[in-house]
């Protein structure tokens, strides 16, 4: 796992000197450009954001690193306090269970112990009575008189016994109380430890539901962080090929403006040169006015000549004289030279007349031409204002990308500012965390300082159930002792039988007496058998 991430991260430095690489080139693309220097600005703030994103995008790894690694170590410690609270648990549940088997082996002794009072009241009353049937009975013997008295020393014997077992017992009492008082505050300390340790457990499990959450929306940001990033590539491509399509816009503009200049000027010559055919073409026309008016002056002349001709004609017909003749011939030689004349000045109109005629078509041509040119200046126009239109969508386009990054770059400070909210967060769960951790150890310490006391009431309610066994052992003894007596009371009682009648009573009384010692025996032979089954128990334990 930690193999996989270091090769992540590897990729990912990879991946960023790639991206550093293509930011430096167009930046030196961008560099050689006046026109783009806003952009070129924008860019490199853009660049700056980016990196100094990805610098807390690092810090931001290494701080999640450090605070999975303080939740494993936190996680190991809360372990093994757990498993100390259910140490302790089993023993002061093993520690419950011994103090209410004591509890238990006290109430049996308590009973036994009253059953013990009873049966030496019952032995007291029956002494009693005895001793008066003594003092009423005569011809007693010595040995009779000595086993009385043995029997009264006995009696006081086991009476003091008895006295001092229920000192024991009252002492033993105290001490149980003590211990159960100490078992009690044992438990409480116990259950106040579990609670806290409880406590420690949700919060800890909260600080890790919250490093989950902090966790899944760092995972989340990152993601966010890479599809701002694809975004900014895909813009930059875009951005990229907008700033081509804008160079290509311009060096088509800059041609058709170069062709528009080009063909305004060929149309100032075309205009200049319209100017003059249209000045030529008022003035032929003028001048051919002028001739169309001489050709008809000349017409009438010709007319007039030709009419003056036949005149003359006549006139030469009809004339014989020859200095008529020689003004007549003279007079027509005159008619030929003007006519020759008209027809020149016919064949000149004639030349002008077609000299006009190719100066219209010419005028024609060039109108045509104008024409042409005109509707290549307006197709020209034309592109030149699509490409405008386009440079104007293109920047517009710039511009929208260049609003897009500044968003990003909003959302990356907002981003950044959210992981700097959850960096102090963590510092602040960190420092609880250790505040925890301390009062838990505190706890375990005071768990374990319990423990212990436990241990040792424990081992001192062992050394009372030893006193109390020895004290069992000695009133076994003295059961013993006891009984040898109420042989000897029995012995007495027979041979008092034959003197008395009225031994007869005492003698059931003391069968009666037998039969509740027999039980009483019997009772603590059973007290016997518990104590060595407990007295087994505890050697196992």
């Amino acid at each position: 796992f930690v193999q996989e991430k270091s090769e992540k991260l590897v990729l990912e430095e990879t991946a960023f000197e790639e991206i550093e690489r293509d930011f430096q080139e167009v930046l030196n693309e961008l560099s050689g450009d006046r026109s783009l220097d806003k952009f070129r600005i924008e860019y490199e703030k853009l660049h700056a954001v980016m990196k100094r994103s990805y610098d807390n995008e690092r810090r931001l790894m290494a701080k999640c690193r450090e605070l999975n690694a303080e939740i494993v170590v936190n996680s190991a410690k809360v372990a093994t306090a757990l498993k100390l609270s259910q140490d302790d648990q089993t023993t002061i549940a093993s520690l419950k269970k011994e103090i209410e088997k004591a509890w238990k082996m006290v109430d049996l002794a308590y009973d036994k112990e009253q059953k013990a009072k009873e049966t030496i009241l019952a032995l007291k009353e029956e002494i009693v009575n005895l001793t008066k049937l003594v003092e009423q009975g005569s011809g007693l013997s010595m040995d009779q008189d000595s086993n009385i008295r043995d029997l009264l020393k006995f009696k006081e014997e086991v009476t003091k016994e008895r006295d001092q077992l229920l000192t024991e017992v009252v002492k033993l009492r105290e001490s149980l109380a003590q211990i159960t008082e100490q078992q009690q505050d044992t438990e409480r300390s116990r259950e106040e430890a579990e609670q806290t340790i409880s406590q420690f457990q949700q919060e800890i499990q909260l600080r890790q539901n919250e490093a989950s959450r902090e966790s899944r929306k760092k995972e989340k940001l990152e993601k966010e962080l890479k599809q701002i990033q694809t975004d900014m590539d895909s813009k930059q491509s875009e951005i990229k090929a907008l700033q081509q399509y804008v160079q290509k816009s311009k060096e088509e503009l800059q041609k058709l403006e170069q062709q528009l200049k080009e063909q305004k000027i060929l149309n100032e010559r075309a205009a200049k040169e319209l100017e003059q055919f249209q000045m030529r073409n008022a003035k032929l026309q003028q001048e051919n006015e002028q001739h169309s008016l001489v050709c008809e002056q000349l017409s009438q002349e010709n007319q007039q000549k030709a009419l003056e001709l036949k005149v003359t004609c006549d006139r030469f017909t009809e004339c014989h004289d020859a200095p008529e003749m020689a003004k007549v011939l003279k007079s027509e030689f005159n008619i030929e030279d003007q006519k020759a004349e008209v027809e020149q000045n016919k064949e000149t109109l004639k030349n002008q007349i077609l000299g006009l005629e190719r100066g219209d078509l010419e005028v024609e041509a060039s109108k045509k031409q104008a024409e042409l040119d005109k509707k290549a200046v307006d197709e020209l126009l034309r592109e030149r204002d699509i490409l405008n239109k386009n440079m104007l969508k293109a920047v517009s386009a710039t511009q929208k990308q260049i609003d897009l990054v500044k968003l990003h770059e909003q959302a990356k400070r907002n981003l950044e500012e959210e992981i700097q909210n959850y960096k102090e967060e963590a510092q602040k769960q960190r420092k609880i965390i250790f505040q925890l951790e301390k009062e838990r150890d505190r706890y375990i310490n005071e768990a374990s300082d319990l423990t212990q006391k436990v241990l040792l009431n424990m081992e001192d309610i062992k050394i009372r159930e030893m006193q109390i066994f020895d004290y069992r052992k000695k009133i076994a003894e003295s059961e013993t002792k006891l009984k040898q007596q109420q042989n000897l009371y029995e012995a007495v009682r027979s041979d008092r039988n034959l003197y008395s009648k009225n031994l007869v009573e005492a003698q059931d009384e003391i069968t009666e007496m037998k039969r509740k010692l027999k039980i009483m025996t019997h009772q603590v032979d059973q007290l016997k058998e518990e104590i060595s089954a407990k007295e087994s128990a505890l050697v196992k334990l």
